[in-house]
């Protein structure tokens, strides 16, 4: 059903709605002052049903323009669980699900690291936990992080489309978002530059193991 205050929609499993607090079972004198039970019969702080059902559809098709902008995995992003993909592939994964610039800063923030450590003469281990690290952080937050991003880009979309209809705007998502394979072979190219630098600079101290 839908809240009769504020038009959320509420599970048939709630009491209480989760947007603005109302309860559906009861009422106080302020929504009710004839002290009718809330069955839909009376509330002088209802919207419009129409307004309502209107506002629950928006709500509706833009969450499934968020679902084909991310793709089939649109339910494990929305999850927002450990990336095992952003933890092993880092900036390069970013760049295949096309946070370019995103990516492109992470791979500008491990050559930094990469450089600042053989400045310094940095010990491989403290080099590797500090890499570590970065990568946890990446695998923890991407999902979230690309869900939440996916949601600002549609509405972005919606907004600079409003003469646009709902099939109209599901293919432009389409086009966005997903994955770009192609992008991704060409990131792998720094990937293995920081690689190979990597093995360069540590050389030494790899032997020393």
């Amino acid at each position: 059903m839908l809240c009769l205050k504020c038009g959320n929609e509420i599970k048939d499993n709630e009491q209480i709605c989760s947007k603005c607090g109302y309860n559906k079972n009861t009422i106080s004198n302020t929504d009710n002052p004839f002290g009718i039970k809330n069955q839909g019969i009376y509330n002088p702080n209802a919207v419009n049903k129409e307004e309502a059902k209107e506002k629950l559809d928006h709500q509706q098709q833009f969450h499934q323009l968020v679902e084909i902008y991310i793709g089939p995995l649109y339910n494990n992003f929305k999850k927002g669980s450990f990336s095992w993909c952003a933890f092993f592939l880092g900036p390069v994964y970013f760049i295949y699900r096309k946070l370019y610039s995103v990516g492109i800063t992470i791979f500008i923030l491990e050559w930094l690291i990469q450089g600042f450590a053989k400045l310094v003469n940095m010990r491989l281990y403290i080099y590797a936990i500090i890499l570590i690290i970065i990568q946890i952080f990446l695998g923890t937050t991407f999902k979230k992080f690309y869900y939440n991003e996916s949601m600002e880009r549609i509405g972005k979309l919606k907004q600079e489309n409003q003469d646009k209809g709902y099939n109209q705007l599901a293919e432009i998502a389409k086009q966005i978002g997903g994955t770009n394979p192609l992008y991704t072979i060409i990131a792998i190219i720094p990937l293995i530059l920081l690689t190979v630098t990597f093995l360069l600079n540590f050389f030494p101290y790899i032997l020393e193991f």
